[in-house]
This record gives structure tokens, sequence and C-alpha cells, in this order.
């Protein structure tokens, strides 16, 4: 089941890309549940990352759809975002909120079925970015995207991600072995640091999510290695 938001002011724009959902839903079997927002303020109200997809309109009232993508964003760094306009110069700007597409209004449905069969994809892999733990209180699925880094103490991981800290029995070894390839890399023998969340390295110490974690002197040229590799330049 795939969540859908439309954010659109039009009746007839919200109706109309609803029964283009529906129409590619029934053509494929994919079942989504369809929620829609007369405007961006009530959208953003209480958010919660229930959304697999947000079509934002633009020019809403009120709140813009660009400025609403933005303040999303502050919350929800993942969620889908297609952007509905009748302004196609908006599209660069939709770099900055990492939106994956944009449609021109009227929306013909080969153009919405291309959007969705890429938003499709993206999501398949998203979940293939998950993978279970065994917490306390039973199993925790975590998202290897979310994880800032991972702290082993006693024989006993510490996932540090978006939405807290959660303690799990294990080896930062075996970890380490199971994300492989995946842009984490060692600080020193305690901690495991996602590189995506790497914002400054300074006198051996390494910024990350927010924390400041040290970096030994034994992992300090590997860890610089894999940061460089990972920006794409040198240091």
């Amino acid at each position: 089941m795939r969540n859908i938001a439309i954010v659109e002011d039009d009746d007839r724009e919200a109706a109309m890309l609803t029964e283009q959902l529906n129409r590619y839903a029934k053509e494929t079997g994919a079942e989504y549940r369809i929620v829609r927002f007369f405007e961006a303020i009530s959208f953003l109200t209480g958010y919660t990352a229930e959304y697999d997809i947000v079509f934002m309109d633009i020019e809403m009232p009120d709140l813009d759809g660009m400025t609403a993508a933005k303040k999303l964003r502050e919350t929800d760094p993942d969620v889908i975002l297609i952007f509905v306009t009748n302004m196609a110069q908006y599209a660069v700007e939709g770099y900055e909120v990492a939106a994956l597409d944009f449609m021109v209004k009227p929306i013909r449905y080969d153009n919405l079925k291309l959007k969705l069969e890429r938003a499709e994809r993206r999501l398949e892999s998203k979940s293939a970015d998950r993978f279970i733990v065994r917490g306390k209180s039973g199993p925790v699925v975590v998202a290897v995207s979310d994880i800032r880094y991972v702290e082993v103490r006693d024989h006993m991981l510490t996932f540090y991600t978006k939405d807290g800290a959660t303690r799990v029995t294990g080896s930062l070894k075996s970890l380490e072995k199971r994300l492989e390839g995946r842009d984490f890399s060692r600080a020193n023998s305690c901690y495991l640091v996602n590189l995506k969340y790497v914002t400054g390295v300074d006198d051996g110490m390494v910024t990350v999510g927010g924390y400041t974690l040290p970096m030994s002197r034994a992992r300090r040229k590997s860890f610089m290695r894999d940061l460089a590799d990972y920006l794409g330049g040198g240091v």
C-alpha cells in the first residue's frame, strides 16, 4: 500500500490527478491510499512522515508549493516529491528541495505513468535500504540511510538515527561487513560513521549528524580516504 498526498487547491485538477492515479493502480495492481489537501498549510500542520509520494501544486494561496516543499524537507528529507505546475520554469528551483520530477498542467496520463514508474523504482530501492535488528523489546527495522553513526560498548550496538537511539546486541565488525559498500567508515574502534552525514573534520574530531566523535590516529588515514572518495575529491 502506497500513501499518496495531493496538495492542490483546484478541485478539477485534484480530481483529474486522483482519477489518473486510480487508473494506474487498476492497470498495474498497485494499491494506493490517496489523501487530498486543499492547501499547503493544512498539509504541513502536524505533518508526520506517513506518505510515500507527495504531488505538490506550486501556485497556491497563502503558502506557495515551493516554500511548502522547503518546510516539508525540514521534517521529511526522504518522501518522493513531484511538483504539479502551470509554469515549467520552476524546474531548476526544484533541485533545491530534491524534487523527483515535475508535471505541467493539464496532466496527461502517459506522462503521469512515466513519473509513477520512476517513483516506484525509487521506492523499491528505498525498501532495500532497510534491515531488521533485534532490540530489547523485539525486532526493530532500521533504514540504512537514516543511520548517523553506530557505537559499540560492551558488546552492545547503539544505532543513532534521525528518530533517536536504538540498542541491540551485536559486534561492530559484523555490522561493518553487513554495510560493506554503503558509504560507512570507522572513525575509531568504537564508531562506524555514515559518511553522508559528516559535516566537518577538525583536530582529530569528526562531526556527524550534530554529534562530535573522536577519530583515532590509527583510523584517520583510512577514514579521510573514504570520506574523500565519497565526496568525489581529494582532502
